[in-house]
């Protein structure tokens, strides 16, 4: 009977061993450059835009096979770049209504969302390569030192007059962000990745100016980065 017990305890544990072995609880650390997508951040037609960097650290937690709840933190340097010469006529304009032509700085983000899987880990086989998709909400602080071009005069497309307002700002702002990533499937405790963001701001206000000269309204911020990958329970 004593055998049998003792047997019985030790198969229950070799399965809780495999069961912890191949938990997804990790947390990851990444670094990678990014962009925004803003009135005065580039010409985008003519793909002329700043890559800044972009750190992230964050904490994911399996709840199915298929879904993990993500928490991140991170950062991303802001610079719009002075793709714009100061005879252009909408810098002008800009000024004319108090909106920035130029800014650089730095944002602080917080988000949380649900990550699927699209080819999880089934028992007995491990995929090479793990692909997921995460949609969530956020938070986002930024400062930002910026410029604006008061008084400005143009005569037959040259700049004669004007001055250059420059002050520190900042702006707290909810974001929708978006991510697609791939991991490594090693097995062990590390695992290595690449991960694509888009953050949706829910204002046109991180670069100083809202008068729209994009597509779309708001201001969205995106990056790749290369991230390492730690288990927790493996």
């Amino acid at each position: 009977m004593l055998r049998i017990l003792f047997t019985l305890l030790l198969n229950v544990s070799f399965i809780g061993l495999l069961s912890a072995q191949g938990s997804r609880d990790h947390i990851s650390g990444g670094f990678g450059w990014g962009m925004i997508y803003a009135e005065n951040a580039g010409i985008y037609k003519f793909m002329e835009f700043k890559m800044e960097p972009a750190f992230t650290v964050a904490y994911s937690k399996e709840i199915s096979d298929k879904f993990d709840i993500k928490a991140s933190v991170g950062g991303q340097v802001l610079n719009s770049g002075e793709f714009r010469p100061l005879n252009n006529p909408i810098i002008i304009k800009w000024g004319d209504n108090g909106q920035a032509y130029y800014f650089k700085g730095m944002s602080y983000f917080l988000d949380v969302m649900p990550v699927l899987y699209l080819n999880p880990n089934t028992s007995g086989v491990g995929e090479p390569v793990n692909f997921y998709v995460g949609l969530g909400l956020g938070a986002m602080y930024s400062e930002r030192a910026q410029r604006v071009m008061r008084e400005g005069v143009l005569e037959n497309g040259i700049y004669i007059q004007g001055f250059v307002e420059r002050s520190n700002q900042s702006t707290a702002v909810g974001y929708v962000p978006v991510k697609f990533g791939m991991v490594s499937n090693f097995e062990y405790e590390w695992d290595i990745g690449l991960e694509l963001s888009a953050m949706f701001l829910m204002s046109s206000e991180i670069d100083g100016n809202n008068m729209q000269n994009k597509l779309i309204y708001p201001d969205v911020m995106g990056n790749f980065q290369f991230f390492i990958r730690r288990y927790i329970n493996r």
